[in-house]
């Protein structure tokens, strides 16, 4: 019997950068959570960069973080 993967989840962790009261360089994280599996890439970034107009800091880092099941 051959193992299959399937994910299962998926969500999305983004990095904003800003500058705190000292003038040093910060990043904070928000996480999206319960998103479609497999999103094409282009419409991840197209929501993202819609999302971050939202925020006063720049969203300068995307990642996807799939939960996968693996069966035999």
């Amino acid at each position: 019997m051959a193992a299959e993967r399937k994910a299962v989840s998926s969500k999305l962790k983004l990095v904003i950068s800003y500058t705190d009261e000292n003038d040093t360089l910060c990043e904070k994280s928000v996480q999206m959570r319960n998103l479609v599996n497999g999103a094409e890439p282009a419409n991840v970034v197209t929501a993202v960069n819609a999302i971050g107009t939202l925020y006063e800091d720049p969203i300068t880092g995307i990642h996807e973080i799939v939960e996968n099941e693996i069966t035999a």
